[in-house]
């Protein structure tokens, strides 16, 4: 009998040690589910897996160096992500979630394993409504701590739209916010053609919140020192080239007219003077003409609009032929738009999962190679793309 226990023994560590799947593997989190077998695109063939579930209005997504993940969401609540386990955290400053804001993007600073310090953007209440506030924060356990306002869009509004929210850094020592317009037009309130506020603006800071001496309008009484680039509506996409470091924005155009501009210091980009959209009411009347003098027009528009939300430049390793492509999350269209560029013009478009995940509010390229898409709304998720060959 113990020669048979003996025997019975030595196989089953045989059978073990001969089934170990390698270093690369690891146990799925039990949240994870695979939602889609197969997806063939133009380029690449891949699944998608659901990676993290039950979300509440999530806005945005990042990665911390040991892998756990950061999710927002716009009620006012941060989700730490660990193996699939989630957690609130406790310490974020009081947020404002007023029609479409709320607690909105994060992202962790370039100089993060030195300095701990998280970015995040959200709307506040204060004199005059409610606005757009960058603060950054450092993370201890499960808790926000060192809370540091570094800007606050001025003036505040009443409206509950449009209030922008992406962070990205340039790689220059800055990082780059975008301000919406806050549904303001010239004719009820402060517009994103006035030049005296930060309404529909793009601004940069130093990473400490101070102004870089080269930002194209220091030292004018007619324009904030902080702007960098104005005229914009709702821009809730913004990424880095990551071969010419050149900051790329899509923008939520009226009903249609969603826009893709390449954004350069000093410029003006147009809304309300210049849009390729129209009014929402019936019968539809354009909302300005197409060009004018001093204007910068966009890369490209798109009529009807698909309501992008979210956008990454694929910098990964799973899916070569889609490498430095741009992936922009779409709301309205329920998609995730593929778009190729050809130096400053778009050479190609692909749709991908049209109808499959339901409204997408940000995509992201993992530290894992992978490409991520956030959907929007009660029950959403973070899903993952992998490629299956």
């Amino acid at each position: 009998m113990r020669s048979l226990i003996a025997s019975l023994s030595l196989l089953l560590c045989a059978c073990t040690l001969g089934s170990d799947p390698g270093p690369d593997s690891r146990a799925a989190p039990m949240d994870e589910e695979v939602v889609m077998e197969r997806v063939e695109s133009e380029q690449e063939t891949f699944r998608v897996v659901r990676a993290v579930g039950d979300l509440n209005q999530p806005w945005a997504v990042a990665w911390l160096p040991d892998g756990r993940m950061l999710i927002t969401e716009k009620p006012g609540r941060m989700v730490l992500v660990d193996e699939g386990a989630k957690t609130r955290l406790s310490g974020l400053p009081a947020i404002a979630p007023r029609g479409q804001g709320g607690l909105l993007d994060v992202r962790l600073s370039p100089t993060y394993e030195e300095t701990g310090w998280i970015y995040i953007s959200y709307s506040v209440s204060g004199e005059g409504g409610v606005g757009t506030v960058l603060a950054r924060a450092r993370l201890e356990g499960t808790s926000l701590t060192d809370v540091e306002e570094l800007y606050r869009q001025q003036p505040f509004v009443t409206s509950g739209l449009h209030f922008g929210s992406r962070i990205a850094f340039p790689g220059d020592g800055t990082v780059v916010v975008t301000l919406g317009e806050r549904g303001q037009r010239q004719a009820d309130g402060p517009g994103a053609q006035d030049s005296t506020n930060t309404i529909g603006t793009t601004i940069r800071l130093t990473l400490d919140g101070g102004i870089p001496q080269d930002n194209p309008y220091v030292g004018r009484d007619d324009v904030p020192d902080a702007v960098y680039s104005y005229g914009h509506r709702n821009q809730q996409g913004m990424a880095i080239h990551p071969e010419t470091g050149a900051i790329w924005q899509h923008e939520h155009g009226p009903h249609g007219g969603d826009e893709l501009n390449l954004v350069k210091p000093g410029k003006n980009y147009g809304w309300p003077a210049v849009s390729y959209g129209d009014t929402y009411r019936t019968p539809h009347q354009p909302i300005g003409g197409t060009e004018a003098p001093g204007i910068t027009s966009p890369v490209h528009y798109w009529d009807p609009s698909p309501a992008f939300c979210g956008m990454t430049f694929y910098t990964g390793d799973k899916f070569p032929n889609w490498k430095n492509d741009l992936f922009m999350g779409a709301l309205a269209h329920q998609s995730v738009l593929r778009v190729r560029l050809d130096g400053e013009a778009v050479s190609h478009e692909e749709e991908l999962l049209p109808q499959e995940l339901g409204r997408i509010r940000d995509v992201a390229t993992g530290p894992d190679g992978y490409l991520y898409v956030l959907t929007d709304g009660t029950g959403a998720g973070l899903y993952r793309l992998e490629p299956t060959g």
